[in-house]
């Protein structure tokens, strides 16, 4: 993994999306987490259209910040998710944590 995890804040379709891009790993994945509890959104949009690789370990972190997210009342949604990106995401566990 090399190109460090970015990310953009802005408004499309009258919602808050952050478009990421770049790589994720634990360390990334926290503190998107973090930046997100951070905006005080109760809606929240992922675009990983630009996300060119995703570990197992960003996974499993992703998915533990993403299910407190949820159970502090923050809707997510995950868009554009290469396919590559899904499986990790479905080994890690993100889908079920936000459902």
């Amino acid at each position: 993994m090399g190109k460090k995890l970015r990310y953009v804040v802005h408004t499309r379709d009258g919602r808050l999306t952050l478009t990421l891009a770049g790589d994720m790993d634990g360390a990334s994945a926290a503190e998107l987490c973090c930046r997100i509890e951070g905006l005080g959104v109760s809606v929240c949009g992922l675009d990983f259209s630009q996300v060119e690789a995703i570990d197992l370990f960003g996974a499993r972190v992703l998915a533990h910040g993403l299910k407190a997210l949820r159970e502090h009342g923050v809707r997510l949604d995950l868009e554009g998710l290469p396919a590559g990106t899904a499986q990790t995401f479905c080994l890690g566990g993100v889908l079920e944590a936000i459902v």
